[in-house]
């Protein structure tokens, strides 16, 4: 079975996936695109998995409806903050039910983030490893404790990056073929 790769093709998130390749960059806009690319990247990506339930309140003259997330559903990116801090810093504020977990590829996969928040998930929740650029081999070693050790699902596991490279999805579809990856692109080998 092959890799489930999907490209997100929004022309804003497009557009501002563009300063990933530039070569001078200003820090100061280099921070302000980066901070909204991974806004919209997660909110185009959660579109698929939040589920809105609606909720009608009698009052004496009227009914209220609101518009609620499900409580049993959890998010959880995970992802390593010293590199990809601007990418996530708002994510947080897309819905109340996501978590941010941080992690470190140094020299093993820091696990001690990950057991913290072993009780948060459940067969409901739905793991995004987030990358800027999808290229460190360690990526399969996360899969793999989260899959072996932690028992979640594989269908419940995300990879998010702005750009990939396709040694990497090659290594990762051999082993793992269920992962969905979502990209804005993917950069071929020369």
């Amino acid at each position: 079975m092959q890799l489930k790769i999907y490209s997100i093709s929004h022309p804003i998130i497009q557009i501002l996936s563009n300063i990933t390749t530039t070569e001078k960059k200003n820090p100061i806009i280099s921070y302000c695109h980066y901070k909204n690319l991974g806004l919209l990247l997660m909110y185009e990506i959660l579109r698929k998995y939040v589920k809105v339930q609606t909720i009608y309140i009698k009052l004496l003259y009227s009914t209220k409806q609101l518009k609620l997330t499900d409580y049993n559903d959890r998010y959880l990116v995970i992802t390593d903050l010293s590199n990809n801090y601007e990418i996530i810093s708002n994510v947080k504020t897309l819905i109340p039910n996501i978590e941010i977990v941080n992690i470190s590829y140094i020299n093993t996969i820091d696990k001690k983030n990950l057991t913290k928040h072993r009780e948060a998930i459940n067969e409901h929740t739905q793991i995004f490893i987030l990358e800027e650029q999808l290229e460190n081999i360690k990526i399969i070693d996360l899969i793999t404790y989260l899959t072996s050790t932690q028992k979640i699902p594989i269908d419940n596991i995300n990879l998010v990056c702005v750009k990939s490279k396709q040694t990497i999805l090659k290594q990762i579809g051999n082993i793992y073929p269920n992962v969905k990856v979502y990209t804005t692109q993917i950069l071929y080998n020369k």
